[in-house]
This record gives C-alpha cells, structure tokens and sequence, in this order.
C-alpha cells in the first residue's frame, strides 16, 4: 500500500498500515497528553488478556480504515504481532483535519478513567478553533448580521470536558500566572484546580501588597496608602453583540450601554485596573 493517503481533498503520509488500519502522525499525534506514561503498562495488559476494546476507524472517501481512537493499542499490537483486531467504524461527516482532530478529543473527554486536569488539558487542545468561532461571530454581528449565540470560549471548553466553566476559568488562571510551582503541582495533582487557584490568588494579593508599599517608600509626595492607578481605556463597540461578545469571553469585565459618553468617562475614571466595553445608544 501508498505511503501516502488521500484524506478530505488533502495528501497525508502513513505512519503504520496493519491489518487493514492505517495511522497518519497528524492524528496519532495529537493526543500525546493522554498517552504519557501508558504504552508499556498497556502492551503488557493486552499480551495477557488480549485487547477489548475495539480500535475505531474512520473510513476514507477510497476505503482506507483510517484509525481515529486506538492508536496506542495499535501499536501494542503491531509489537506483540496480534491479528483479528477488534475494530468498529465511525461514521461521521468530517470536512477537515480538524473536525477529526475536534472528534477525538471530545470521544478521549467522555472516557471515565480520565482525571479532571486531563480532560481540561484535552479540551484546550481545540481552544484555537473555539476562539476563530468567536471572533467569526464578533464580525458578523459587527457587520449587522444576527447571530444564534455568542461563543463563550471558556464554557465550550468546559462542555467538551464536561467540567463546570469556573473549573475551566480558574485552571486558565493558574495556567496563565507563571507561577510554575502551583502550576506543576496542579499538573500533577498534588494541587487539586481550586487549592492552586486559591494560592494563586494569594500570591497576586500579596505582590501587589508589597508592590503598594514599595511605592510609597520610594515616592514621599504620595501620601500613605493613596496611589492612584491610572484608568483602563474602555473599548467602544458598534452594537449590543459585539459587547456581550467580549463580556462572555472574558476580554472585559463590564458591559455598559449608555446615551452619554461624558457620563461613561466620569463613571471609569473612579474604576481603577477593570476593563470594560462601551455602547453608546444614540436616540
């Protein structure tokens, strides 16, 4: 058989072609979170008890059995030289790479064994293209168009992990604060997502503590306890859908609508460090 295969319109090279399965490193690549640690474990299992559960396969628009699930018992098998492979096909309508990719990662989410940092970490591998969605749907509803529903990143993550969307928000947190102690310790579950969100908090809490002190020690015009930061720029949108947009994307963290802009101004210049969005209704 080709090293090479043809896959919704595009060339892909084969990695394995056994027992009428064919893997692409594109997908047998994808999900290496999930295969950390698990090959040896596995082929041993599968030598002593045989394999269970069958390796899905999608097949192409030419009949190859592309694998899509399975890609590490394959491998077992491919080792331990094991034929009659259970197998099952998935018959769906992809269009791309991507929707495969997008379909893995949703099948690995609903499997039990998975812990919840797993399934998260899964879950963001798609956040790319829930983000394109959303900014597809800020232009849309920028050019007047109607839209079924803004794109909320945070909880399509969140569904595809089938965790709640603060789990999701306070995970992105700690992910994000380069504080790579609690970071790793998140990881490897020695933290479980709130404790690591938790100290993460204090910490920010307690540099920017330290932070107010250190400028009032270096400025003494500043009088004792009264800094003042500057105010975030609000960002101005064109309608309703645009705003709500970034509000359920975590881009602002207020949404206001008003008839004047002076009164806005007057209403931010007393927020300090919070970012907002502006529609201006005109009568």
């Amino acid at each position: 058989m080709s090293n090479t295969i043809q896959l919704l319109g595009q060339s892909y090279n084969a990695n394995y072609h056994y027992e009428g399965l064919t893997t692409i490193s594109e997908l047998q690549s994808y999900l290496t979170i999930a295969d950390i640690n698990r090959y040896s474990r596995l082929k041993a299992d599968i030598e002593k008890n045989g394999i269970n559960d069958p390796i899905l396969y999608y097949k192409t628009a030419n009949g190859i059995k592309l694998v899509i699930d399975g890609h590490v018992r394959l491998k077992a098998c491919i080792y331990l030289k094991i034929s009659d492979i259970p197998t099952k096909e998935i018959k769906e309508n992809f269009e791309t790479l991507s929707d495969i990719q997008f379909w893995i990662v949703k099948n690995q989410c609903q499997r039990r064994n998975l812990t919840q940092i797993h399934k998260i970490q899964l879950a963001c591998l798609h956040e790319a293209k829930i983000q394109q969605a959303a900014k597809d749907n800020l232009v849309k509803a920028g050019k007047g168009n109607d839209i079924e529903k803004a794109v909320d990143t945070l909880l399509e993550i969140a569904k595809i992990a089938n965790v709640g969307r603060t789990t999701v928000a306070r995970y992105k947190k700690v992910t994000s604060s380069g504080l790579e102690d609690i970071i790793q310790k998140m990881i490897t579950e020695d933290l479980s997502i709130s404790s690591a969100y938790k100290q993460v908090q204090k910490s920010i809490k307690n540099g920017l503590n330290k932070t107010v002190k250190a400028e009032v020690q270096e400025d003494d015009s500043v009088e004792l306890g009264v800094i003042e930061a500057e105010a975030q720029e609000p960002k101005y949108v064109l309608d309703y859908h645009a705003g709500r947009h970034l509000l359920t994307t975590n881009e602002v963290e207020y949404f206001i609508m008003a008839k004047d802009e002076t009164k806005v101004k007057d209403f931010v210049s007393k927020q300090h460090n919070v970012k907002y969005a502006v529609l201006i209704i005109e009568d």
